[in-house]
């Protein structure tokens, strides 16, 4: 069974998990055999491991073994052990159907068995791409919107706020990855009036591999700019791949 809480109600298969979601797992075991140790007390002894992986088949988190052994007596002779896992969906995880494989063996009849599970994630749709791009570059009207700007279109005074994916980039042992980026913004004129070479960097290192990596930018407008098309140069550097891509955003002043 799925939950969305440690022994909480079930949930249907295709119920939807966010990224940064705990996932609980759990199932029974039946089946295993019983070892008499004295008048009504048996034995019982089962080894365990638990693994999820992505679509890809990528393990989310190191796999996960326990072992429930002990002494049972005869009025739990129908006793059903469960097993129970949980996992944080990685922040960046893509749509699709995940797995949850278990593995169980009898440690004195030595007979194993195995099941497996499917959870759905739905994530933030962004492209794959075998080399450096920014992706979903998108305008805001403020720092905690979702919805990007349909026009983008600022007065003298505001505050510009964009978000942005950066991926293809490439990772180092570990899945290490080190990007940065730099912005500049130019008049209508095409000459400089702001930048800053280097406006942010992410440097993580992680089990899960970092698909993509999220970036924002922020510009207060002077309350005496002057009206007009305004150009947006986005320069991303990734440092272990050795490459470098450029972007331009317009957006104008009115």
């Amino acid at each position: 069974m799925l939950h969305q809480s440690e022994d909480g109600p079930p949930v249907p298969a295709d119920f939807p998990f966010l990224p940064g979601d705990t996932v609980y797992f759990s199932c029974r075991v039946a089946g295993y055999q019983k070892l008499e140790k004295a008048y009504d007390r048996w034995e019982i002894g089962i080894a365990y491991s638990v693994e999820a992986r992505d679509p890809a088949g990528v393990l989310l988190a190191p796999p996960q073994s326990g072992k429930i052994d002990g002494e049972i007596s005869a009025e739990d002779k129908d006793w059903m052990p469960r097993v129970r896992f949980s996992l944080v969906v990685p922040p960046f995880a893509e749509s699709g159907r995940y797995q949850i494989a278990v593995k169980a063996q009898d440690q004195n009849s030595k007979s194993e068995a195995e099941t497996k599970a499917a959870f759905t994630v739905q994530g933030r749709e962004v492209a794959a791409s075998p080399t450096l791009v920014v992706r979903n570059f998108r305008f805001l009207r403020g720092e905690e919107d979702q919805d990007s700007l349909k026009v983008a279109a600022y007065r003298p005074g505001d505050m510009v706020w964009a978000r942005f994916e950066m991926t293809g980039y490439r990772l180092g042992e570990q899945n290490r990855l080190d990007v940065d980026y730099g912005l500049a913004v130019l008049r209508p004129t095409g000459e400089v009036s702001y930048s800053q070479p280097r406006a942010a960097e992410e440097k993580t290192e992680a089990f899960y591999p970092q698909r993509y990596t999220p970036g924002v930018l922020s510009l207060t407008l002077p309350k005496d700019v002057t009206p007009g098309q305004y150009t947006i140069v986005l320069t991303v550097r990734d440092h272990i791949g050795n490459q470098t891509y450029e972007t331009r955003a317009r957006f104008s002043i009115e």
